[in-house]
């Protein structure tokens, strides 16, 4: 009963830091979020204003600029407020950020670590308690690995090109081999030296999803696909 008390609050709190007053314009660029240390319990909490977003993902890592893996994954990424519970977290010092995929390509927040919950005085809870309900939020709880993340390496950006960044090759060298949704082979870029790299959208002759494989010295190292808008 406690715990349920604790997550009423935190909700409360949060729900009207994150609600919109309007609906979502072209000005919200990224989903609005926050992390709550609620006595050790870790809550991420964020507001999706895209109603055609293709998947949105917590994330987390140990390091605010890299190493992020995937927590959660909205199953329907629907416009709304959202608390999800990492009841995994290994510390409190996590960092977390919100990535969304869109027909255009894909976007992070910044990276933040929890704060400290601080629970409203009796007379702002009085308050609260005889106030309307607002619009009910939604508690997720964790679910299965997403079927597909996108790749760190091979992405599409925000003018639907094809950017491709890797460590410096050194002496390595890099193959990839891109092929269309059905698996046809397209074409290949071998021993790539200069990194980051640009490949203009028109290669691709026409928009939808493309596979690719990367290699290093002859090793499969990745094998993902990318989303080519028709709308760039």
């Amino acid at each position: 009963m406690r715990l349920q008390i604790l997550t009423t609050a935190i909700i409360l709190c949060v729900f009207s830091a994150l609600t919109p007053c309007t609906r979502a314009t072209a000005q919200d660029t990224l989903p609005k979020f926050q992390v709550i240390n609620a006595k050790g319990r870790i809550i991420v909490a964020f507001y999706n204003p895209y109603v055609s977003a293709l998947q949105v993902n917590v994330e987390r890592s140990y390091d605010s600029a890299k190493n992020f893996t995937t927590i959660y994954a909205l199953s329907e990424p629907r416009p709304g407020v959202y608390t999800y519970n990492d009841a995994k977290a290994p510390t409190v010092r996590m960092y977390y950020r919100v990535f969304i995929q869109l027909q255009s390509g894909y976007s992070f927040t910044h990276a933040d670590t929890p704060v400290i919950f601080i629970a409203p005085p009796p007379a702002i809870k009085k308050i609260e308690e005889a106030a309307p309900a607002g619009p009910a939020s939604i508690t997720l709880s964790p679910r299965k690995k997403p079927e597909w993340e996108p790749s760190t390496h091979i992405f599409t950006d925000d003018y639907g090109n094809v950017k491709v960044e890797l460590p410096p090759p050194g002496a390595k060298k890099y193959l990839i081999k891109f092929y269309d949704d059905q698996q046809h082979f397209l074409f290949d870029m071998q021993d790539i030296k200069d990194l980051p790299l640009t490949i203009d959208k028109s290669n691709f002759l026409h928009a939808g999803w493309f596979n690719f494989e990367l290699y290093v010295d002859g090793v499969l190292q990745e094998k993902n696909k990318f989303l080519l808008s028709k709308d760039n």
